[in-house]
C-alpha cells in the first residue's frame, strides 16, 4: 500500500499568526500582574470550554474561585486576559467572587 503525502499546512500552532498583536495584549512585565502573581502564589486560570460555556475564563486562587468570565461576542483572547486580570485584582481587593457565568436570579450554579 502506497503512503500519501499530508497537504501542508498553513499558519502557526494553535492557530496563531506569528508576530501578530493586540492592543490588550501587554508589552511589558506590568501586564496581567494579577494573572502571573495568582499563578506563582500556587493559583491557577483556565481559559476554553465549561460546557456549556463556550469561551469562558476562570481564576482560581487554590481554595477558592476569585473570577469566572464569560467571552464577549467579537472579544480577542488578550482582552478576555486583560479583563480577567482586572478581575482578580477587584476579587483580591474586595473578597467577592467576580461572576459573569452564573445568572443571580437563577437556581442553576456552574461551580467551577
Amino acid at each position: 500500500m502506497e503512503r500519501r503525502r499530508k497537504a501542508a499546512r498553513g499558519g502557526s500552532p494553535g492557530g496563531l499568526a506569528g508576530g501578530a498583536s493586540s492592543p490588550a495584549q501587554p508589552t511589558n512585565s506590568e501586564g496581567w500582574r494579577h494573572i502571573q502573581a495568582l499563578i506563582d502564589s500556587g493559583g491557577q486560570i483556565m481559559i476554553g470550554t465549561v460546557a456549556p460555556i463556550r469561551g469562558a475564563a476562570v481564576a482560581h486562587d487554590g481554595k477558592k474561585t476569585l473570577a469566572m468570565l464569560r467571552r464577549q461576542p467579537g472579544e480577542a483572547v488578550p482582552e478576555l486576559l486583560a479583563r480577567l486580570d482586572a478581575a482578580i485584582a477587584t476579587a483580591k481587593s474586595t473578597g467577592s467572587r467576580v461572576d459573569e457565568i452564573n445568572d443571580p436570579s437563577s437556581d442553576r450554579r456552574y461551580e467551577i
